[in-house]
Formats: C-alpha cells, sequence, structure tokens
C-alpha cells in the first residue's frame, strides 16, 4: 500500500508539472508573438527589413545542415540581436541563436541550425528580435 501511495504521488506530481510547463510556455508564445512585425523577405537573397537592416541567410538553407545569418546596417546603439525558429501552429521548443558584431554594423550567426520538424514539414518563422524590436519572417527550408 505504500508503494502503491508513492506512485501515485509521483503521477500526481509529474502532472503539475506537465501542466505548468504547458502555461508558462503559451504564456512565453503569447509575450512575444504580438509585437512581431511582419517582414516579407526571401532570405537566402537577402532583403531590407522595415528598420533599415538587411539581412541575408546563407543561399542554401536545408533543415538538418547548418548555416549562417547576417546583417548588415546595424546601428551601434542596438544592444542585442538574437534569432528564433518556430512554424505556424507548431511549437519548436526553445531555440534562440544570439547574433554577435563582427565590426562596421555587422552582425551574424554561425553554423546554427533549424530545430527538427518531426512533422517533417519545412516551412519555418524566423523571429529577428533587433534591439528589441521583432521581425518575422517565413521561409521554407530544403
Amino acid at each position: 500500500m505504500n508503494t502503491r501511495r508513492k506512485m501515485l504521488a509521483a503521477a500526481v506530481l509529474l502532472l503539475l508539472f506537465a501542466a505548468a510547463k504547458l502555461l508558462l510556455l503559451n504564456q512565453w508564445q503569447q509575450q512575444r508573438a504580438p509585437n512581431a512585425q511582419n517582414a516579407v523577405c526571401k532570405v537566402t537573397q537577402g532583403c531590407t527589413l522595415p528598420n533599415g537592416v538587411y539581412v541575408k541567410f546563407s543561399s542554401r538553407i536545408a533543415a538538418k545542415e547548418p548555416f549562417d545569418i547576417e546583417l548588415r546596417g546595424v546601428p551601434d546603439t542596438v544592444g542585442e540581436i538574437t534569432v528564433s525558429f518556430s512554424m505556424k501552429d507548431m511549437d519548436m521548443g526553445f531555440n534562440r541563436y544570439k547574433l554577435l558584431p563582427e565590426g562596421g554594423g555587422v552582425w551574424a550567426a554561425r553554423q546554427i541550425r533549424l530545430p527538427l520538424c518531426v512533422e517533417r514539414r519545412s516551412d519555418y518563422l524566423a523571429d529577428l528580435n533587433i534591439g528589441g524590436t521583432v521581425f518575422q519572417t517565413a521561409f521554407t527550408a530544403e
């Protein structure tokens, strides 16, 4: 009987932990999504975002291979730049890459990887956070 109570208590704790995780994840997604500005961009060809920053991903983006992201024309006072990836109606877990300054207004993230989709989808969303302003653009990986 004592073992049965321990197993029941462990199961209840696991369920509470899972529920708390789902609530926190939902809250995190709601906090980051509303302020994203839509940016239509062919990231492998490069484009200029509404804030004047030029963004370009490697010319080939494959889900299982590393690629690079480079921004040009970034103001010196920007603070921090990150990129994270998701899919419409699908949680991709926590994945955030920090871009590092390379000088002359150029920031880059090298050899980063996309989160893998268990449904084998290839329609990604990139959220570029440039100094607190988020630009979201859609792209397709090979």
